[in-house]
């Protein structure tokens, strides 16, 4: 994942797996278990490369939460999870009545888009969801457009990650000023 850009897990771990001719899913680690070696590795191996970028990553999602403050934008991925390098997309989950709502948001702006989607739970049930991936600065952007009603809330909240708000991404950038500047909490 760290050299390579693959941002899921799973798809790491299959490939992985197959590399290695391992056919017995049981013995393969748990995403949770694959990021927190992710982190650790970027600690170790890349610690203010790692840092910077995950900073960037922070500062343009910030940007891109407070543009589209309207669909109560919400960080998810490796962006909040601490594991973003320089191969990883921004992931934001978005509420809207209509995809074409945000759609209509970024042609004002005269931001390209392509449409794509994004799989999730909701209502119980694995559904796909309508998504937009765009460009900031190079790095990818995906925005997960989620229904704007209690189910679709609901159903971001469920997600492995969960989400970070603007003001919650705003604290965690101060915090991360903070420690860079030798202050503690």
């Amino acid at each position: 994942m760290a050299e390579q850009g693959i941002d899921d897990p799973q798809q790491a771990l299959n490939k992985a797996a197959a590399r290695l001719g391992q056919t017995d899913r049981r013995q393969l680690p748990e995403p949770d278990e694959v990021d927190a070696a992710l982190i650790e590795y970027n600690r170790l191996f890349r610690p203010a490369m790692q840092s910077a970028e995950l900073d960037r990553q922070r500062v343009l999602a910030l940007e891109a939460m407070e543009f589209l403050a309207e669909f109560d934008p919400r960080l998810t991925g490796a962006a909040l999870d601490g594991t973003a390098g320089r191969h990883s997309s921004i992931t934001l989950q978005v509420f809207a009545d209509a995809p074409e709502e945000v759609m209509r948001k970024l042609l004002d702006a005269h931001v390209p888009f392509r449409e794509t989607s994004c799989r999730c739970r909701l209502r119980g049930e694995n559904t796909t969801l309508p998504a937009l991936s765009f460009y900031v600065d190079e790095t990818p952007m995906e925005l997960c457009i989620f229904p704007a009603t209690a189910a679709g809330r609901a159903a971001a909240a469920g997600n492995r990650e969960g989400g970070a708000s603007i003001r919650e991404l705003r604290t965690l950038l101060g915090r991360a000023a903070g420690t860079e500047n030798g202050e503690t909490d």
